[in-house]
């Protein structure tokens, strides 16, 4: 924690998607493969460590899908219609699907989460932030007056952009004298 310009700075780092409710992965089985969001046949699928993601399934009753790993939480894992939802393990490791029947199937690769490093926070009539970091992510700004409250609310970004690898956000100040900021990155 860092005191600057008579509030104080808790810089920590959160990490949320964008994705809708919407399941991510969309899996049908038109014939001895996947077709997965529209790309055929068994598709390489790749997902962010950490990340949790769900499998619309409707692949028929000869040919469940499933993730193969074994020890991996997966939620309703083998299933030919329904909704599995899985949790990707944050270590570095790919995976498999199949057909549980045929073993017809695909690789899951695993990639990290985004990183970043904060460069420099000026605070004054705005906060404006200089961090490191991937383009395919943004950096979202929030404050709480009490960190013993999971309430973060947003502040309001009026710029926002990604140059020669760092991002510079320019926000409002939030109010009060006491405060805490930290960071959430967001998939673009």
């Amino acid at each position: 924690m860092k005191a600057f310009s008579g509030f104080i700075i808790c810089l920590g780092i959160s990490l949320a998607d964008s994705r809708a409710i919407a399941a991510d992965f969309n899996v049908s089985s038109p014939g001895s493969f996947y077709n997965i969001n529209s790309l055929q046949p068994n598709p390489t699928l790749t997902v962010v460590r950490g990340e949790t993601y769900t499998f619309a399934i409707n692949a028929g009753p000869t040919h469940p899908f499933r993730i193969i790993n074994p020890g991996l939480r997966i939620t309703n894992n083998n299933i030919s219609v329904g909704t599995i939802s899985w949790t990707v393990p944050t270590n570095a490791v790919n995976y498999r699907y199949d057909c549980s029947f045929h073993l017809f199937g695909g690789a899951i690769h695993t990639v990290p989460p985004p990183t970043f490093r904060i460069l420099r926070l000026d605070a004054g009539t705005d906060l404006t932030l200089r961090s490191t970091g991937t383009n395919n992510w943004t950096i979202i700004p929030q404050y709480s007056t009490n960190l013993s409250r999971s309430n973060w609310l947003a502040l309001t970004v009026k710029t926002n952009r990604f140059l020669a690898g760092t991002n510079e956000t320019v926000c409002g100040r939030p109010p009060g004298t006491n405060v805490f900021v930290r960071l959430r990155a967001q998939r673009l």
